[in-house]
């Protein structure tokens, strides 16, 4: 890098990344969704930015984690990585009958370069889940020891999002389910429970210097997730635009008011500088999404605030 931009994330190395400014990498995703990059672009953008998982040095992570992390701190990172090691997995899993139903070529392109992206998160969270968590090496036994770490929201969306793709997988030319299976993967999945968590993380640790590999591997991770988002709402405005809205709507209608109690259902939530709760940044990052899809607002404050309705309220109607 030879000199401060609005996108400097773009352009950075691993090595840079765990100084870069704060507030730009929380931001970096937002920005680059308000370009709305075509698939062409997206794919243009991952070819030039490359890194490697095996590549992030976890020494002085592996020292601080143990002995030098407050209580509440290690145990929050603990739940937080648990839920990236079964969703960067199961994004891996369930992504190939999206690309496969993918409906024009420049589709297939770039979803072939988010395949590439799940499997090199998921070597680095299997990495955090052994060398930091201390979880077993195996892959198949460490996701049983990181699905019961799971909170019940989590657990109850990576169920559905199965079903929801599995429907695709049998139907693998039918644009309806794929746009069902977009809205799932791209936009609830990624675009709210994973870029809010990976900012989260980020939030929690941008003032240590502690865990340089972690800031490093989740920065890295933000900006794979900016071209994923982007890809999504990308695909969801046009599927809008061809009169698809009602299959989007019904799959949010579905599956974000679980997203949005996630919060709730942790045992481990610290609190914010800021005083922002995950549900708070939840919120706002599914308001813009919607938005920027063009779904009509009404509808998804209606989807917010049955979210949040207290659930007394929710079960006496």
């Amino acid at each position: 890098m030879t000199r401060w931009s609005t996108l400097l994330l773009d352009e950075a190395s691993l090595k840079e990344m765990p100084d870069l400014p704060f507030d730009h990498v929380m931001n970096h995703a937002d920005l680059v969704a308000a370009e709305r990059p075509k698939p062409h672009k997206l794919y243009e953008r991952w070819e030039k930015q490359q890194w490697s998982a095996q590549a992030i040095d976890l020494e002085r992570d592996r020292v601080a984690f143990g002995s030098e992390l407050p209580k509440g701190t290690r145990d929050a990172l603990a739940e937080s990585i648990a839920t990236f090691i079964t969703g960067e997995y199961t994004g891996l899993d369930l992504l190939g009958p999206i690309l496969t139903g993918a409906p024009e070529e420049v589709d297939h392109l770039y979803l072939g370069t988010q395949i590439a992206d799940e499997t090199r998160h998921t070597q680095l969270m299997l990495r955090f889940g052994e060398e930091l968590l201390g979880l077993d090496r195996d892959p198949r036994r460490m996701l049983v020891q990181a699905w019961d770490m799971l909170t019940p929201s989590h657990r109850e969306l990576s169920i559905i999002e199965a079903q929801i793709v599995g429907e695709l997988q049998a139907h693998p030319s039918d644009y309806r389910r794929w746009l069902r299976a977009v809205t799932h993967f791209h936009l609830v999945t990624e675009g709210v429970l994973a870029l809010v968590g990976q900012r989260a993380i980020l939030n929690a640790l941008h003032e240590t210097t502690l865990l340089p590999g972690v800031k490093a591997g989740f920065t890295a991770m933000c900006r794979d997730e900016s071209r994923h988002v982007s890809y999504g709402l990308h695909a969801l405005r046009q599927g809008v635009q061809e009169g698809y809205g009602d299959e989007i709507r019904e799959i949010v209608e579905l599956t974000a008011p679980i997203a949005l109690r996630i919060d709730t259902d942790s045992e481990t939530v610290e609190e914010r500088a800021d005083g922002l709760t995950m549900t708070d940044l939840s919120v706002h990052s599914l308001r813009r999404q919607l938005n920027l899809i063009g779904i009509e607002r009404e509808f998804t404050e209606n989807v917010i605030q049955r979210a949040l309705r207290p659930t007394a309220t929710a079960d006496s109607d």
